[in-house]
């Protein structure tokens, strides 16, 4: 109750205190909001607080709006003002990733080029003008003004922190002696990591040192850490490291800094940066008149999020060591170490958009505590919330309309933008949008935040970003930005969800808590890094929003928060038949505040028969199926029916994969006078059709969306053995050995996914074409066939095998499924004849008493000439 009325006051006050600022432009001290302060004075917002400091030495100063969890709107008259920072590294216009307008971010260093000296320089100077022109956004008082929320230090702090802990950390290296400023290095040293929701921050800014001191401070340091960099001697490994870390510490308070900048309310700021990337051309700018101020007419998305099926795959977790010739960059301590996790089948949503949420809010999620979990309601009602934190209500509640915060400016509500929330809201809008499923019973799969192994998924599923080997943290903003990519200051604000990757706009909850993977080891550098958030309070987060940069924005970047705290960060939701296996399940220590992991009940094992892709019994299944022929019915009754070739022996039905490869190779033979030519196998599986194609063909490339399955073809490729457990009956099974005559030298076998035009692309074109049971089993089959014209030669011949059993767990969208009839006409439209239509049967051995049998559709087509 005390902390209830506390806050009330805590508002009065603070609103008494800002109406006083409104009416007079100052805090009663002579000087006006915004106004440059000369050097060597101390920042009137420091004086100004002294002044007050012992009414409002615990008064953290709330928004003024029923949300106190929100930014503060704007003021109804704004002022011109002015910046008060003078820049203490070089201008940005003088900078490394100056583009002529604006400041953008350089892509992470290779530490092992042959002149990293020079390209960490560049780097560290760009991350250091970076600061400068984001805080360049801050009138004098912004820099001392309390958080909205009161959960973290004044800007100030911020400004100081990264050159503190520079020196610091040089120090822990050996590479500088003495501190630069003792007192400095220990205020400024730690930030604020609050416990709960209303572990309020003391606000009072006269322990701060003043503005022009902090800024001669971070002028010092910037030549300490230059001299280190510039000196000829040689440095070494640890030396390396340490000035790689301070320039991605820097890098990291550069993007939460600007999220404290977004929740300060606009009298706080002298404007926009000049020198900050524009907002993304999707953002809408232009103030909505009091005759549209309804979110009916504000951009829009649809009501309710549309799912697309992923498939089952493993996903290996963790930042390999560099090989040999291998860029090698900077990695934060729990990137390190590994993990591999069995990801089920299942379907995802893309990044929840303000429309959709705006259904929850008008539902009245906030207010109801079936759709929260136990801490996430208390959170909600302690902060009273009632709709998103950087969403600005316009009218009176229940109107339902919003403005919308960006880090410098309001604009209209924006549906196609991503929803902002924490992952208190993210998982309360899940069981909403659970409960209001339709489906029942078998059919019902709970809906959750992706898991950190399902984003993954996601990720690797979606294609490989066509930018620095695909990781976007090695590129810079400009580069990114003409890819339409919006991550590493690409742009300066989100973007609409439908020019949204996998990477960037917003940080992306995860279902997991923090937690080492298996492998795990401090930097004595930092060793508190990670460490004391292992404790089942932190939420992972991935995938870096657009002010993520350098190794933020990295692929194997794993970053967290408290689920109460607010980031650039929205979230995906996940269906699948089975709870997911998290990173916090089972994770080793270390441990912090007593947390234990939880462990994690794998689902029943499913029925035989009902193969999950890339299981042991779907390996062994595949290698029977690709290399055994009358092998496959050992251990059973079926062996006796298949002792010839006749109408009633199995016989005829094995060695599918080979029977598939004579039909391309007969129907090439037949099409063209070339001899040899390229082949291309689409879901290779282990590898059966692409070797016999490579008794024909001088080249042979296998793709496989299974990173095992390739790796078993690779292995068989260079003429070793495979051992697998043929089933057998009541869960026995007997050891079975495959392997080929000779080597293969002219197969190749790459991980790769079908629909991912890019990729295929990417590897030239080819003469033929197989693809065999595996189009009803694509998520978007159609964009495959229409990669089909790009990647085959004139007269070339692409073999379709299919049963046409299509699903929707595989195939989501019905109006991409195809009949025989169908697929003809496609592909005609697409310039390819059809030259055959035909069965080609196949046998499937789940166990020494079952088997699958099954009659695909061979249609075979070939390209015209003209």
């Amino acid at each position: 109750l005390s902390k209830r009325w506390h806050a009330r006051l805590m508002r009065v006050h603070s609103s008494f205190l800002r109406a006083i600022v409104r009416k007079s432009g100052s805090w009663g001290c002579g000087r006006r909001l915004g106004e440059v302060v000369p050097r060597g004075q101390a920042p009137l917002a420091a004086a100004s607080v002294r002044l007050i400091g012992t009414t409002t030495r615990h008064l953290a100063s709330l928004p003024l709006e029923s949300s106190p969890s929100s930014p503060s709107p704007p003021s109804p008259l704004p002022r011109e003002k002015k910046e008060v920072l003078e820049f203490t590294g070089l201008h940005p216009t003088q900078c490394p990733g100056f583009d002529g307008l604006r400041l953008g971010s350089l892509g992470m260093p290779n530490l092992a080029g042959s002149d990293w000296r020079r390209d960490l320089e560049a780097y560290f100077e760009n991350g250091w003008t970076l600061t400068e022109v984001l805080f360049s956004a801050l009138s004098s008082e912004g820099f001392y003004a309390p958080a909205a929320h009161g959960l973290r230090h004044p800007l100030i702090f911020y400004y100081g922190h990264p050159a503190a802990l520079a020196v610091n950390k040089l120090r822990v290296a050996g590479l500088v002696d003495e501190p630069v400023n003792a007192y400095f290095e220990r205020i400024f040293e730690t930030g604020v990591d609050e416990m709960r929701w209303d572990d309020v921050v003391d606000p009072d800014a006269s322990k701060w040192p003043s503005l022009d001191e902090v800024s001669k401070y971070r002028a010092t340091v910037r030549d300490v850490v230059r001299d280190v960099l510039e000196a000829h001697k040689p440095l070494d490994a640890t030396a390396k490291w340490c000035l790689a870390m301070i320039c991605e510490h820097e890098r990291i308070h550069l993007e939460t800094s600007s999220v404290l900048i977004r929740e300060l309310d606009l009298d706080f700021l002298a404007g926009r940066p000049k020198y900050w990337p524009d907002d993304h051309p999707s953002v809408v700018v232009e103030t909505k008149t009091k005759a549209s101020t309804t979110t009916t007419n504000a951009k829009q998305s649809s009501s309710k999020p549309r799912f697309r099926a992923y498939r089952g795959q493993t996903v290996a977790l963790g930042k390999p060591p560099r090989e040999k010739d291998e860029v090698e960059t900077y990695g934060w301590d729990n990137e390190y170490g590994s993990r591999s996790i069995e990801v089920d089948a299942f379907e995802a949503s893309s990044l929840i958009t303000n429309g959709e949420f705006l259904e929850f809010v008008k539902a009245g999620g906030y207010a109801d505590e079936r759709y929260w979990t136990e801490t996430g309601w208390q959170w909600r009602s302690y902060r009273n919330v009632k709709w998103p934190h950087f969403w600005l209500p316009r009218g009176p509640q229940g109107l339902h309309d919003y403005d919308l915060r960006l880090p410098f400016s309001v604009v209209p509500f924006q549906g196609d933008l991503p929803a902002e929330v924490n992952a208190h809201e993210a998982r309360a809008f899940a069981k909403w949008l659970d409960d209001d499923d339709d489906a029942t019973g078998d059919n019902k799969k709970p809906t959750r935040l992706l898991s950190e192994a399902q984003y993954r998924a996601v990720r690797e599923q979606s294609g490989t970003l066509d930018v620095n080997g695909g990781d976007p943290a090695l590129a810079d903003s400009r580069t990114l930005r003409e890819a339409g990519v919006n991550v590493n200051l690409a742009f300066g604000s989100p973007s609409a969800v439908v020019h949204t990757g996998t990477y960037g706009n917003v940080w992306q909850w995860c279902e997991d808590d923090f937690a080492a993977l298996p492998g795990f080891k401090t930097n004595f550098l930092y060793e508190d890094f990670s460490t004391p958030c292992f404790d089942g309070e932190h939420t992972v987060i991935h995938g870096g929003s657009f002010a993520s940069t350098g190794n933020e924005a990295s692929k194997f970047a794993r970053f967290h928060f408290r689920p109460h705290f607010h980031q650039h960060a929205g979230f995906r939701l996940a269906r699948a038949d089975a709870e997911p296996e998290l990173t916090s399940h089972d994770a080793p220590p270390p441990y912090a505040q007593g947390w234990t992991p939880p462990k994690y009940l794998k689902k029943p094992k499913e029925e035989e028969g009902a193969h999950k892709y890339e299981t042991k019994a779907q390996l062994a299944a595949y290698l029977d199926l690709h290399f055994c022929g009358a092998e496959a019915l050992e251990g059973g009754p079926a062996a006796a029916a298949a002792k010839d070739y006749d109408d009633s022996s199995l016989k005829k039905f094995l060695d599918f994969p080979r029977r598939c490869a004579w039909k391309v190779t007969e129907l090439s033979a037949a099409s063209t006078s070339k001899k040899g030519g390229r082949a291309l196998d689409v879901g290779c599986a282990v590898g059966g059709a692409t070797f016999a194609l490579a008794e024909n063909f001088e080249e042979v490339v296998g793709i496989d969306f299974s990173e095992n399955f390739v790796a078993v073809a690779r292995t068989l490729a260079e003429g070793r053995s495979v051992s697998f457990d043929r089933p057998l009956v009541a869960g026995k099974s007997t050891p079975a050995t495959t392997k080929l005559p000779t080597q293969v030298p002219n197969a190749t076998f790459l991980v790769s996914d079908a629909c991912d035009q890019q990729g295929l692309h990417s590897l030239g074109t080819f003469d033929a074409v197989l693809c065999a049971n595996l189009l009803c089993r694509l998520p978007e089959p159609r964009t495959f066939v229409d990669t089909l014209p790009d990647i085959v030669h004139p007269g070339g011949v692409v073999l379709f095998v299919s049963p046409f059993s299509w699903l929707a767990e595989y195939t989501p969208d019905l109006n991409n499924w195809y009949t025989p009839a169908q697929l003809k006409d496609h592909m005609n439209a697409n310039n390819f004849d059809l030259i055959d239509d035909s069965d080609m049967p196949l046998l499937i051995r789940d166990h020494a008493r079952k088997y699958q049998l099954i009659f695909s559709n061979a249609l075979a087509f070939k390209k015209k000439k003209f």
